[in-house]
């Protein structure tokens, strides 16, 4: 079977509690309205990829709970295949308290469980990736992911690294910073937002911070900085674009990193778009998803560049059809 992306990273259930605004210290909120969610950012971003058409498979590791269970039954309910997603036989799968406020913002507890950061290296190989087109991690966990993306070199496949957290929450997760070097060296095309990249480089600026990465690693596909309600930057072989970001009234922001990062995978690398198309493509499922409740974009190619259309924007177009 020809997979376009196989995802490594985390995956989980997010409990989702809906209020009206985020409490201080000491202070306190009254929730709205509460929903187990399936969640997690490889997951998010896999079902990006998947609602836009693209065949998607996911490699990690869940606990044989209950967690564990309806993670599985909805990424195949989504059309991601499974087949390399293990369970931890008496472990527990990661899963996540997300306070979401009316205006958008929210606060994420994580419990990590003892599941998908023990994914063993062992455990993953060559045959994951045979007929896979682009292969993606948000480093979660640390040893597999990289063992794949050595693979991924010498099979030339691209690899997609997207940096969700600050180095220094990965290091609490066991991610050191040289694995993190790593991968940035074995990566075609490295996404980060503000965090991500300050905490990489001696740079307060974000553009700055991507264009030193760039230099340093020179990853041929780039360093994608996201810079949330000020677009994306892209550097890349001397040259760097900047694209504005949409303007909406977001009611729930989790998870538009992650439909960013899918539709710059399925324009960029699938459909071969230019940096600039991509990057607009991008940014419209980020600011979509912001739309809409959850953790998850919801949405078609046809109606992201709907939604771009109506926006007017300038740097708008739609992608041409490859």
């Amino acid at each position: 079977m020809i997979v376009d992306v196989l995802g490594m990273g985390a995956v989980a259930m997010d409990l989702v509690l809906r209020c009206e605004d985020l409490p201080g210290e000491d202070g306190f909120a009254f929730v709205h309205k509460e929903e187990w969610l399936p969640g997690g950012s490889c997951s998010n971003v896999l079902v990006t990829l998947a609602s836009m058409g693209a065949r998607c498979a996911v490699a990690a590791q869940v606990g044989d709970d209950s967690y564990g269970d309806a993670v599985r039954a909805d990424l195949s309910r989504h059309g991601i295949s499974t087949e390399h997603l293990l369970a931890r036989e008496g472990s527990t799968t990661l899963h996540t308290f997300v306070a979401v406020a009316r205006n958008g913002t929210r606060s994420i507890f994580a419990n990590l469980g003892d599941a998908f950061l023990n994914l063993p290296d062992s455990r993953v190989g060559k045959e994951m990736l045979r007929e896979t087109r682009v292969f993606y991690t948000d480093m979660f966990a640390a040893r597999a992911a990289l063992k794949l993306a050595w693979l991924c070199r010498e099979m030339d496949i691209p690899v997609v690294f997207n940096l969700e957290c600050s180095p220094s929450f990965m290091e609490s997760c066991g991610v050191s910073r040289a694995e993190l070097e790593e991968m940035l060296s074995l990566c075609h095309l490295f996404c980060a937002g503000r965090e991500g990249l300050r905490g990489l480089t001696p740079f307060e600026d974000e553009r700055e911070a991507a264009a030193h990465l760039c230099d340093k690693y020179i990853p041929p596909g780039g360093v994608v900085a996201t810079l949330g309600e000020k677009g994306a930057f892209w550097a890349g072989m001397g040259e760097s674009i900047s694209v504005p970001a949409f303007a909406v009234a977001p009611i729930d922001t989790t998870g538009a990193g992650d439909a960013f990062a899918g539709g710059l995978m399925y324009a960029r690398l699938l459909q071969t778009q230019d940096i600039g198309p991509s990057l607009a493509f991008a940014n419209a499922c980020g600011a979509v998803k912001c739309l809409q409740p959850g953790p998850r974009l919801k949405a078609t190619r046809q109606q992201i560049e709907a939604f771009m259309e109506a926006q007017g924007n300038g740097h708008a177009q739609t992608l041409s059809q490859k």
